[in-house]
């Protein structure tokens, strides 16, 4: 919250703010409410406003930094103040909502775009003395798709126009995020537990002698789980083993296939073929099943509604799937045969 509007333009003498200082903010950045339904952040901030001096008409900007902000309230010491959307041509520079937002894997920062970040106008008077305003708001945190097995998601706050006060004493800064959930934020918040990208905890805090920078930028996603990565790891190696290891199963059919023709003194070639078919489709539906267990498997463990894969990854995983085992009912019906007729014509030659 800072200079005061006039005529949907910020004012470059803002009345009363050369007197009037913040003593101390307090900022809740709620995100507790992301899950499968709702990308939903709320916004609580507290204000502890010194008037040294008489009564003051106070006509202030607040900038959110994000867009299609709903449900805003204000009050001070608990009585409602009047507020408005504002259709600002141009804020300062340092209103802006920040450029990037923090990687949660510690590489370069991740790019965060708002179209039409929200502004308000407020009017109200201000008594002499020390009061209390708080707004709070409601606003959707930005999905990013592709850093990951799940959504990743992004939100700013804009502390700047704090500085067109007389003064400012300290902020309080609490982030709560979805328990288990990692975070990563611009600010260093005094837990040193939010260093780390996998935590238990769920709530933050940050205490800052005054305003510690321009705003804020978070980035936090749902982890995968230790049962998704044991299952990616197992449905690979499952994948590789029934890959690799058909050749050899199939050989070794083929063998137990003339053993069999053998026992019951049938060696006639037109015996295995079907044989050698069914195992190469045994082989194919095996490919095929554990090719979309390995794709599509690990996702069902994923926490809810937070899946998501990027681009055409999984449909083309899907059709190479498909054309792997499509060929290998081909070639396993080809070892199988030739394991077969190999081992026959030895018997051929021997009893020759």
């Amino acid at each position: 919250m800072g200079k005061p509007w006039q005529d949907a333009l910020v004012s470059a003498e803002p009345q009363g703010f050369d007197t009037v200082r913040i003593d101390s903010e307090s900022l809740h950045i709620d995100l507790n409410g992301l899950s499968d339904k709702s990308s939903e952040a709320k916004v609580f901030v507290d204000y502890w406003l010194d008037n040294p001096g008489p009564a003051i008409r106070l006509r202030p900007v607040f900038a959110t930094g994000a867009p299609d902000v709903s449900q805003f309230e204000a009050t001070l010491d608990g009585r409602a103040i009047t507020a408005r959307p504002l259709d600002l041509p141009a804020l300062p520079r340092n209103w802006q909502p920040p450029e990037t937002t923090p990687s949660l894997t510690g590489e370069r920062p991740l790019s965060y775009e708002v179209q039409a970040p929200s502004s308000l106008a407020l009017d109200f008077v201000l008594p002499p003395g020390r009061h209390r305003f708080r707004a709070s708001y409601r606003a959707d945190a930005m999905q990013r798709k592709g850093d990951g097995p799940t959504l990743l998601y992004q939100f700013a706050y804009v502390l700047a126009p704090a500085r067109s006060w007389a003064g400012f004493g300290n902020l309080h800064l609490t982030v709560s995020v979805p328990e288990g959930w990692r975070i990563k934020t611009s600010l260093s918040l005094n837990d040193e537990d939010v260093q780390h990208a996998d935590t238990s905890r769920d709530t933050y805090h940050g205490r800052y002698p005054g305003l510690p920078a321009d705003s804020i930028a978070i980035t936090t996603q749902a982890p995968p789980g230790i049962v998704y990565r044991v299952l990616m790891v197992a449905s690979v190696s499952c994948l590789i083993a029934v890959v690799f290891g058909g050749g050899v199963v199939c050989a070794l059919i083929g063998g137990a296939i003339a053993r069999r023709l053998r026992r019951d003194d049938k060696r006639q070639r037109y015996r295995v073929w079907p044989y050698a078919l069914a195992t190469g489709l045994a082989w194919g539906v095996a490919t095929l099943c554990a090719g979309l267990a390995m794709i599509y498997g690990p996702d069902c463990f994923l926490p809810a509604g937070q899946a998501y894969r990027y681009g055409y990854g999984q449909a083309l995983g899907t059709l190479a799937i498909c054309a792997l085992s499509l060929f290998l009912i081909g070639i396993g019906w080809l070892v199988t045969r030739m394991t077969a007729m190999r081992h026959l014509r030895d018997v051929g030659t021997d009893a020759a």
